[in-house]
């Protein structure tokens, strides 16, 4: 039980990739030149395939206000081509290796390619903040944080371990609240179990109360999770605090005893049980947690085919009846687009023990987020695949990854987590608002807050 709380929380030749030309502006001053205010190439690519950024999505809709359905800004485009198991040779220099396999795999499983769109943006305040980390955001051999606060950390990232903090410390607002579903289709019937969870986050690291590094006490997030269904599991509780340069910090409500108890094993490959075994816990988030078991290579950037901009993924209208189809979510709901991408490669140190003896993760220039990950196993062989659609939330404004889907190619199947659809909506601003009691992240809240 206490491992299914977290979750309601594949490589390419060498061939196409490089790192992004030399800037003429010293460190600092390619920020919002020639790199966008958070690391980018603000030019598009030779082809035209990808466009220039010109500052994204940075406001909501004229009369939207939150809690209105997102209507989806790039309704009206067609797909440029779909790409399946037939042509995806001819399309490989821009897939990555977890893609083909997908496709190869699976009868029925298709890509579908709309032109680029580089929506994403964020408040200017996290522009200034992550121009201020240049040169004074570190890391030590272990990859734990000693300094660094709000925006990005490492907008001019010259290790993988840089990479991945960009993602791990994502802007996402100061806090937010909502419903979340988690499931596993079974391969043959397509059969599922909705996992519903109510999650409240709050970030030390981009609330402007905290002015400093210091100030965050060593706490970058913390979360706390109420499983709602299924029934047998339902009331436990689950409190995460997430150090920067330290362990996790975990506790669980244990409905029935009402009881606390600290947890400290819920990390790395400890297996989410409920969920067949099919993630492990350093998966969720497409990755989260500590650094220290794996030696991380920066290999350079190149242009990948992901799942972008998720309007149509996350549509009110759309049923998670027909998202979770029986091997692989709905073609129809799916939108891939051309975008750079830092490619990192994970190898475990020697010693140290991981179910996964290699990860390549590749994190969207724009956004940071890692948008596909290939996990190997211990014989070198690709094992899990994740995918992880980037989209606007154009009220912060911030891309985030709401939805991932975890693949298990030995066992085909896959999960999806932290589907929204038939929920009220989350509410992204509690934190910016007052709408979050910074109190409550507490062991002895979990007690008070406990029904059952």
């Amino acid at each position: 039980m206490k491992k299914f709380a977290l979750i309601a929380a594949f490589g390419v030749a060498l061939a196409g990739i490089s790192f992004p030309p030399a800037q003429a502006e010293p460190g600092a001053a390619a920020l919002g030149a020639s790199l966008t205010p958070v690391g980018a190439e603000r030019q598009g690519n030779a082809e035209g395939t990808i466009p220039e950024w010109t500052g994204g999505i940075a406001a909501a809709p004229a009369g939207w206000k939150a809690g209105d359905p997102r209507p989806d800004p790039y309704g009206d485009d067609k797909p440029l081509f779909v790409i399946d198991g037939s042509n995806a040779e001819e399309h490989a220099g821009k897939l990555s290796a977890g893609q083909l396999a997908l496709l190869k795999r699976y009868e029925g499983y298709t890509m579908p390619v709309y032109p680029s769109r580089r929506s994403c943006a964020y408040p200017e305040s996290v522009y200034q903040a992550t121009k201020a980390n240049v040169g004074v955001a570190a890391i030590d051999s272990d990859g734990k944080l000693l300094a660094g606060k709000g925006g990005f950390l490492f907008p001019l990232p010259e290790t993988g371990a840089e990479v991945v903090w960009n993602h791990l410390i994502r802007y996402q607002g100061v806090g937010s609240t909502g419903r979340l579903v988690t499931a596993s289709p079974k391969k043959d019937s397509g059969n599922f179990a909705l996992g519903l969870l109510e999650r409240t986050s709050y970030s030390r690291f981009h609330d402007p109360a905290l002015p400093d590094f210091a100030s965050m006490e060593n706490v970058g997030g913390e979360q706390i999770t109420e499983i709602l269904s299924p029934t047998q599991i339902a009331g436990s509780l689950m409190l995460i605090r997430e150090a920067v340069n330290g362990d996790r910090e975990t506790w669980r409500y244990m409905p029935g005893q009402r009881r606390v108890r600290r947890l400290p094993d819920f990390r790395y490959d400890n297996p989410i049980v409920e969920l067949d075994g099919l993630i492990v816990a350093d998966q969720a988030n497409m990755f989260n947690g500590q650094l220290d078991r794996y030696d991380w290579k920066l290999i350079g950037k190149q242009e990948l085919y992901i799942a972008y901009n998720d309007a149509k993924l996350n549509d009110k209208s759309v049923t998670y009846a027909h998202i979770l189809q029986p091997k692989f979510p709905a073609r129809d709901v799916m939108r891939y687009e051309l975008h750079r991408v830092w490619k990192t490669e994970a190898t475990l140190r020697a010693g140290l023990r991981h179910l996964y003896n290699r990860r390549v993760l590749y994190s969207d220039e724009d956004s940071w987020i890692v948008a596909a990950t290939e996990l190997y196993d211990g014989r070198g062989e690709l094992w899990r695949v994740q995918e992880g659609p980037i989209g606007v939330v154009w009220e912060l404004p911030a891309c985030i990854n709401r939805v991932q889907f975890h693949f298990d190619l030995n066992a085909n199947r896959y999960v999806a987590a932290q589907l929204r659809n038939e929920e009220r909506p989350y509410d992204y601003l509690a934190g910016q608002e007052g709408r979050i009691d910074k109190a409550i992240f507490k062991p002895d809240y979990l007690r008070l807050a406990g029904r059952r």
